[in-house]
């Protein structure tokens, strides 16, 4: 089998894996309404005729997908495609922090999670439907350094074809994707200090999200309105649920100390942070028997003293 496959990626033209590649990057290996202008219908033909690709029309629709022989021969090529750039790759990426590149790679980068069941389910989406995790990770792209980390790494790994923007999203086949895994896998990333740190962070961001209709945005607090109610121009962040209800129910799908959240919030509500305040049957109360919360009274503040304390450290450790 594997050397039919080999048989046949070499007798393809570059036209003809351009197009089997345009489908591998598209989720399913499907596109609809599939109109190249550039297309040589001798090109689609090819692939028809190889068995590569299948065509049809739903619903006016035009139809066209990878075969079980086409998805194995994107796979070879993407497996050639790595091999024959591996030496470049590592040349290229020794100019980025290479904790900070672990981090991305083995925590934060993937998208596709498989749960326990089996069944697929997206973290940007929907985070709290995880079974292992809540993709508290990703809030190390609140730091713009990490994010133009990342950009520059999917930059590198754009220009040796390992990947492909479509709609504006980076997609990777899954030969990059193990790939990538395999030459991270030995490399320290996240402590177990920075995990905790990162998951603190969390908490807090979510826990203001949670009461965004309770903070007081005016002054310099304007300037976080998008941040939980998301505007044209910014949207919201999206590793967030929108609809959180008990702080304890986060504290312990996170694994985080009650008596440390506490703490901090002490030490905010001592800057004038955050104050008491009592709301009967008040959803975000941490305890049963009182209906107590903590109120951002300056979300400016608020936001500076959880990046200061839990992200802007671990930034700085995997930068270094």
């Amino acid at each position: 089998m594997e050397t039919d496959i080999t048989r046949l990626v070499l007798g393809l033209g570059s036209g003809e894996i351009n197009v089997l590649l345009e489908l591998y990057y598209n989720r399913d290996g499907v596109i609809k309404n599939f109109k190249r202008a550039d297309l040589k219908k001798e090109t689609l033909q090819s692939l028809i005729d190889k068995n590569l690709i299948n065509t049809s029309l739903e619903s006016d629709e035009n139809v066209v997908s990878l075969t079980e022989e086409g998805l194995s021969v994107c796979g070879s090529v993407m497996f050639n495609r790595i091999n024959e750039n591996k030496e470049l790759f590592k040349q290229k990426i020794q100019v980025l922090p290479e904790r900070a590149v672990a981090s991305l790679v083995n925590r934060v980068m993937w998208k596709d999670v498989v749960t326990k069941e089996g069944g697929f389910v997206d973290p940007v989406t929907k985070p709290y439907a995880l079974d292992e995790s809540l993709w508290y990770e990703r809030v190390l792209l609140k730091d713009e350094r990490i994010s133009d980390t990342l950009e520059k790494f999917y930059n590198v790994l754009e220009e040796l074809g390992f990947i492909k923007t479509v709609e504006g999203e980076q997609w990777c086949s899954p030969e990059v994707e193990n790939f990538l895994r395999a030459e991270y896998k030995d490399i320290m990333g996240l402590t177990w200090d920075e995990e905790d740190s990162l998951k603190y962070y969390f908490f807090f961001y979510v826990y203001a999200q949670d009461q965004k209709n309770l903070i007081d945005f005016s002054g310099e607090g304007e300037g976080y309105r998008s941040m939980f109610f998301g505007e044209d121009s910014t949207p919201p962040d999206y590793w967030f649920s929108s609809n959180r209800s008990y702080p304890r129910t986060l504290l312990s799908s996170l694994g985080v100390s009650e008596s440390r959240i506490m703490s901090f919030l002490g030490e905010m509500k001592k800057k004038e942070i955050v104050s008491e305040r009592y709301y009967p049957l008040f959803s975000f109360s941490f305890f049963s028997e009182d209906d107590k919360i903590f109120v951002i009274s300056d979300i400016k503040s608020y936001m500076g003293y959880i990046t200061d304390k839990f992200l802007t450290p671990v930034v700085n450790s995997l930068l270094s």
